[in-house]
């Protein structure tokens, strides 16, 4: 009975310990957590989604930079990230919340506007996005937009390709 008992542990532990895609319980699906494998992934996605954003937000937009960095320095949890912004996007905050929201949505993703930690929250297939403004004095135009794009979940990298990977130019 013992034996048996270890058995369906140990088979247990394989399965939750084993590599792949995931998939959370609100079935967003978390992707492959394999940093070359969502690097790929979601470089695609800002070059296809990127210039929506800018044809539609307006403004100046600068460069678009993509890295990896370690979560809690040294874990071997890697996290991808590409951000920029533009500056002075016409219309008043709302209007471009609105374009943003817009163009996220026409690319699937789940939107949320939490109001406190960003001011547009999307997500999709393991990739999130992240919409901050800052307001001029006049409370009604947005100086600045800033947009990141991110892995939702850490990634894994035991061939250390995300050590290696270097910054990648998605916009110039």
């Amino acid at each position: 009975m013992t034996r048996l008992l270890l058995a369906v542990l140990f088979a247990a532990l394989a399965t939750a310990c084993a590599g792949g895609s995931t998939t959370d319980p609100a079935g967003r699906g978390g992707g492959d957590r394999d940093a070359e494998a969502f690097k790929t992934k979601m470089d695609a996605f800002v070059r296809e989604t990127l210039p929506k954003l800018q044809a539609e937000v307006g403004g100046e937009w600068g460069g678009f930079t993509a890295r990896f960095y370690e979560k809690g320095g040294n874990t071997g949890q890697w996290e991808y990230t590409a951000g920029c912004g533009t500056s002075k996007p016409p219309g008043t905050g709302e209007q471009v919340l609105d374009e943003v929201e817009a163009v996220l949505r026409e690319q699937g993703m789940e939107i949320t506007r939490p109001g406190v930690t960003s001011d547009i929250s999307a997500r999709k297939d393991g990739i999130m996005v992240i919409v901050f403004r800052a307001l001029e004095s006049d409370v009604e135009s947005v100086s600045t937009l800033k947009v990141e794009f991110r892995s939702e979940d850490r990634l894994s990298s035991s061939d250390d390709f995300a050590e290696t990977a270097g910054n990648t130019e998605l916009m110039k």
